[in-house]
C-alpha cells in the first residue's frame, strides 16, 4: 500500500514539474480568479527556457495563458545576460507593458518590492519588462544599447505573451541612461518615458541621432517626434543635454511650475498649441517635458512609482511602422469614461466585446458604430488606438467593438472564412448585435459597420451575410480576398487605402484593390471605374460613384503618405463624410441625407 502511494506521489510530482502553472508563477495562491491584491508574491522567477507554448484555452476570452514572474536569457555577442518579465493576472493579448531599467545597488527583486511596480501592474492587469545590469553592473551606453536591442527581440517574441507593440519606459540610474539613448533611436516605439537619476548623453550621439530622418518621409527627423518625458534627478544639470533634446522634439514653449497632472513640483514644458508635428496633428493631446529635482531613496517609494505610472499611462500611441501614421493620443481611462467590457459564452467560447456610450449620446434612439479591429488586435487595443471614442464623444453615438478569437494561445484573429476549427465570427457578430439591441435603446436605422485590415475584409463580407443589420459600411485597408457569396443587396460602402499599403492603392491596375472596387461598382450598378467623380482634400484623393438617383453608393479614397495602418483622421472622415449622412427607415430603405 505504501509503495502504491509512493508511485502515485512520484507520478504527481513529475506531472507538476512538466506543467506551467497558468497563473502567478510564484504566488502562494494559484487560483486565477483570486484577487491579486491578496497574494503575497514570492519573487522567484520561473525560467522560460524550454517551456512549450501553451495550448489555446477558449474559455479565457482574450487573456494571456500564463501570468507570473519569469526570467529569460539575452545573448549579446559571446555574453549571456538576463531579463525579467512580469505578467499580471488578467493581462490580455496585446496589452500595455512598461519597460524598466533597474538601478544598481540592489537586486531586481529588492527593487521591485521597494518600488511596488508589481502592485501597479496587478491593479492595471498589465505587464513589466525588466532590464537588468550584468554581473559587473551597467556598462557604457554603447554596450548597454546592444543589450537593450537584443532584449527587445526577446520582449517581442509571442511564445508566452504578446504586447501592445509600443511601450512605456521607466529608466533608473545607469541603465536608465542607456534607455534614454534607445528612446532617441526608436521614438516611434515609445509611448512616454520617465528617467530617474540618470546621466547625460554625449552631444555627438544626440546630434547624430536627432538628425536622422525617416525613410518614408525624409522631411521629418528623429528630433521632431514628440515623446512625453519626465526627468527626475538630484542634479538636473547632469541631464541638461537630454532635457534640451526632448524639449526640442516635443516642440515645447514656456514652462509652468506646480503640481500639474500629478507631477508634484516639477517644472513642466508644454508642447506648443500651434505645433505642426504630424504625431499630434490628429488627436486632442499635447505632449510635455517635465523636470524635477529629487534625491535619495524617495524615488523608490510606492507613492512615487504611482506618480511615474500615472504620468506614463496618461498617453497612448499607435503605429510604429511609419512616421506618417504614428499618432500620440490620450489613453482612455475605461472606468472614468464608462467603457464596459462585456463577455458572452457562445458554444463554449468565452468571447469579449466592448461597449461605450458617451455622455453626449441621446437617451434613446442612439446611433451605433460597430468597429472591427485588424488582425492580431483585440477590441481593447483598437479602442485605444483608433480614437473612435473621441469621434463618438464629439458626435453623440455609441461604439461596440467585438473582439477577435485565439489563433494561438497568445494571438487573436477573425474567422471570416468559415474555418470549422474556430468559431464563426459572423455568428458572433450577429449575437453581439442582438444583445446590444436588448440592452440599449439604439436606433436600428443608424447602425453602421467599420473595420481595419482583416476587420475591413470582415466588413466587406458581412454585406453578403447580414446587410440588413447595417445602414452603411466603411473601412480601411482591407480588400476582398475571396469570392463573395450570399446576399447582393445594394448597400453603401466606403473604402480607404494608403499609398504604401500592403495592396496597391491604384485601383485601375489589376489586383485585389481593383477587383474590390469593380465588385462594388457591379453590385451597386454604378458603371465603370472611369465614371467616378474625383475630389481632393489634404492627403486624400476620393473617387465617388453615384447611382441613377444621384446617391453616392460607393467611395474609394487614396491616402497619401500612409502605410497599411489607418490614420486617425480617416476615422473622422468615415463619420463626418459617410456614416452621419446615412439613415434607414422601418421598411429597410436607406436614405442619404446631405447635411451640407
Amino acid at each position: 500500500m505504501k509503495s502504491k502511494k509512493l508511485v502515485l506521489l512520484i507520478i504527481t510530482t513529475l506531472i507538476l514539474l512538466g506543467t506551467v502553472i497558468p497563473v502567478s508563477a510564484a504566488s502562494e495562491n494559484s487560483n486565477n480568479s483570486s484577487n491579486p491584491k491578496n497574494k503575497k508574491i514570492q519573487l522567484e522567477a520561473t525560467s522560460l527556457d524550454g517551456i512549450a507554448k501553451p495550448n489555446i484555452d477558449i474559455t479565457l476570452g482574450n487573456n494571456l495563458p500564463m501570468n507570473g514572474y519569469f526570467t529569460d536569457n539575452v545573448t549579446v555577442g559571446d555574453d549571456t545576460r538576463t531579463v525579467k518579465i512580469y505578467v499580471a493576472p488578467d493581462t490580455t493579448v496585446r496589452d500595455y507593458f512598461t519597460v524598466i531599467a533597474t538601478p544598481e545597488g540592489m537586486t531586481t527583486e529588492e527593487f521591485l518590492k521597494k518600488s511596488d511596480w508589481l502592485d501597479v501592474a496587478d491593479k492595471k492587469s498589465e505587464g513589466l519588462f525588466i532590464l537588468e545590469p550584468g554581473e559587473s553592473g551597467w556598462g557604457t551606453v554603447e554596450e548597454e544599447l546592444a543589450y537593450i536591442n537584443e532584449a527587445f527581440k526577446v520582449f517581442r517574441d509571442t511564445t508566452y505573451y504578446n504586447t501592445f507593440g509600443l511601450f512605456y519606459l521607466a529608466g533608473y540610474g545607469n541603465g536608465g541612461t542607456a534607455l534614454q539613448a534607445w528612446a532617441m533611436e526608436n521614438p516611434l516605439f515609445v509611448i512616454s518615458s520617465a528617467f530617474i537619476q540618470t546621466e547625460d548623453l554625449d552631444t555627438e550621439f544626440i546630434e547624430e541621432t536627432g538628425s536622422k530622418t525617416f525613410n518614408e518621409n525624409e522631411n521629418i527627423s528623429y528630433n521632431e517626434v514628440p515623446v512625453p518625458t519626465w526627468f527626475v534627478n538630484d542634479d538636473l544639470n547632469s541631464v541638461e543635454n537630454v532635457v534640451d533634446y526632448w524639449k526640442l522634439a516635443n516642440d515645447t514653449v514656456d514652462s509652468v511650475k506646480g503640481s500639474s497632472n500629478g507631477l508634484m513640483e516639477s517644472t513642466v514644458f508644454m508642447q506648443d498649441n500651434d505645433s505642426d508635428s504630424i504625431v499630434t496633428s490628429y488627436s486632442d493631446v499635447l505632449s510635455k517635458v517635465a523636470v524635477l529635482e529629487r534625491s535619495g531613496n524617495s524615488v523608490y517609494t510606492k507613492g512615487f512609482t504611482k506618480k511615474v505610472y500615472d504620468f506614463l499611462s496618461y498617453y497612448t500611441r499607435y503605429d510604429s511602422t511609419t512616421i506618417n501614421g504614428n499618432v500620440l493620443g490620450v489613453r482612455p481611462d475605461y472606468e472614468e469614461i464608462g467603457v464596459e467590457i462585456k463577455q458572452m459564452n457562445l458554444d463554449g467560447y468565452n468571447r469579449e466585446y466592448l461597449v461605450y456610450v458617451p455622455d453626449s449620446a441621446p437617451e434613446e434612439d442612439i446611433p451605433v458604430v460597430f468597429v472591427l479591429a485588424g488582425n492580431t488586435q483585440t477590441a481593447r487595443v483598437f479602442f485605444d488606438a483608433s480614437h473612435w471614442w473621441e469621434v463618438a464623444d464629439e458626435n453623440g453615438f455609441m461604439l461596440v467593438l467585438p473582439s477577435e478569437q485565439y489563433s494561438s494561445s497568445t494571438e487573436v484573429t477573425w474567422n471570416i472564412n468559415h474555418n470549422t476549427n474556430m468559431q464563426d465570427d459572423f455568428v458572433f457578430l450577429e449575437e453581439v448585435i442582438n444583445q446590444i439591441d436588448k440592452d440599449y435603446n439604439i436606433d436600428p436605422g443608424k447602425r453602421y459597420l467599420t473595420g481595419q485590415s482583416l476587420g475591413s475584409m470582415f466588413a466587406n463580407y458581412a454585406t453578403a451575410v447580414m446587410p440588413e443589420y447595417f445602414t452603411a459600411f466603411g473601412s480601411t485597408s482591407g480588400p476582398l480576398m475571396r469570392s463573395v457569396e450570399g446576399k447582393t443587396d445594394k448597400v453603401p460602402f466606403y473604402l480607404f487605402f494608403g499609398e504604401g499599403d500592403i495592396w496597391s492603392w491604384d485601383h485601375t491596375q489589376d489586383g485585389r484593390t481593383k477587383d474590390t472596387v469593380e465588385y462594388w461598382l457591379d453590385r451597386n450598378d454604378l458603371g465603370v471605374i472611369d465614371d467616378a467623380v474625383v475630389t481632393t482634400k489634404d492627403r486624400y484623393t476620393t473617387y465617388t460613384w453615384y447611382d441613377e438617383n444621384d446617391t453616392p453608393m460607393y467611395k474609394y479614397t487614396q491616402t497619401k503618405d500612409r502605410a497599411h495602418n489607418f490614420i486617425v483622421s480617416e476615422v473622422w472622415e468615415l463619420w463626418d463624410e459617410w456614416f452621419s449622412h446615412w439613415e434607414m427607415d422601418d421598411e429597410g430603405v436607406r436614405h442619404y441625407i446631405n447635411n451640407d
